[in-house]
């Protein structure tokens, strides 16, 4: 080592902690989406654009520069490039991912026993859309899993989407349970704060989530199978599977991504969905089952400076989901749609005081 480059680290301290380590995005504790975009946010994005400022040459704050394998750029403040032009988010993904994890949680989750009292192996958190219905019939053609398929209704998602996902399960012999949920008082909110302090999707997975773990624990039903395509964790290594205790009965209920586990493609969910003879319902948005993404991506969209749904695209590209060419065709067609938007939301409200 010269004796430069020994002078140099000895003054590295002095070098800001932000620019000397690399961390993931989900180390800045900043969201994607705007939301809290307060002080705290302004600086780690700052940090974040200086550092990429220094790794690649390339100025962001004249243009914003992009990560060269996936979609995610300087624009999202927990984003940086490195020095590789890759993101910190495809660096995590690549450190972190080993094939023979998701072998082992695919094995433990198919060896995992029933609780006692359950009748079913698993719950198939099915949505009506493209990869809920891949994880429908892959549990039952390829893994022989009895399921029962659990669709949470938000308030958004068109009868023809859940006539057509029951077409799917009376096809398969899976009997199709529908909860409900009121989505349409939040998306209220979110409007009205023109989307700063929330996304409807986010609210809505969040609820999602609720319905069917109480769906699970009231049956004794411990698997839960989800139409996920990316990673459930990223650090300290890439997983597959989210494991929930309930508070109430500490049961353990594994949550499992299963187009991730088996790492298929968009190709092959088509693929399968056309062997199986079933198609989707088209839905504007990046959505094959729900209107609502459709329906805010032009409000979120001008608010941010970017697609809303760019995150949940990185990541499929991220994984080898999908092409990055066709991430970003995908979202290039966006519609102004807050008049529709409006009159649904308002008719979802009055339905919800009807009914109560």
């Amino acid at each position: 080592m010269s004796q430069a480059n020994t002078l140099l680290q000895s003054f590295d301290f002095l070098i800001p902690q932000f620019l000397r380590e690399d961390y993931s995005p989900y180390k800045c504790k900043v969201s994607i989406n705007g939301i809290n975009y307060n002080l705290r946010a302004r600086r780690i994005h700052l940090q974040n654009q200086i550092k990429t400022w220094v790794n690649t040459g390339k100025n962001p704050f004249i243009k914003p520069v992009e990560c060269q394998e996936c979609l995610f750029d300087t624009r999202i403040p927990n984003i940086y490039i490195g020095s590789d032009g890759v993101c910190n988010m495809c660096m995590t993904y690549k450190k972190n991912f080993k094939q023979e994890i998701l072998d082992s949680e695919l094995q433990t989750f198919l060896h995992t026993p029933r609780e006692e009292g359950a009748n079913m192996d698993a719950v198939v958190g099915f949505s009506g859309g493209k990869d809920s219905a891949v994880c429908l019939i892959t549990a039952r053609q390829k893994f022989g899993l009895n399921v029962t398929a659990v669709l949470v209704q938000n308030g958004f998602i068109p009868e023809q989407v859940i006539e057509n996902g029951k077409k799917l399960c009376d096809k398969l012999g899976v009997e199709l349970v529908v909860l409900n949920i009121d989505l349409a008082p939040y998306v209220k909110d979110m409007m009205d704060n023109n989307f700063k302090n929330g996304y409807p999707c986010y609210k809505c997975g969040d609820m999602f989530y609720k319905e069917i773990q109480d769906y699970c624990v009231k049956h004794r039903i411990n698997r839960i199978i989800m139409g996920r395509n990316w990673w459930h964790w990223i650090e300290p290594e890439v997983r597959s599977t989210k494991w929930v205790t309930d508070a109430a009965t500490g049961m353990k209920i594994q949550i499992f991504s299963l187009p991730f586990v088996l790492q298929l493609t968009e190709k092959d969910i088509y693929r399968i969905l056309d062997d199986f003879g079933w198609s989707t319902v088209k839905i504007h948005g990046n959505s094959t089952n729900c209107i609502l993404p459709g329906l805010v991506e032009y409000q979120v969209s001008q608010r941010l400076g970017y697609h809303p749904e760019l995150q949940l695209l990185s990541r499929e590209v991220i994984t080898g989901f999908l092409d990055k060419e066709e991430a970003k065709h995908q979202l290039a067609d966006v519609k102004d749609n807050t008049a529709t938007l409006e009159q649904l939301v308002n008719k979802k409200l009055e339905e919800i005081n009807q009914r109560n």
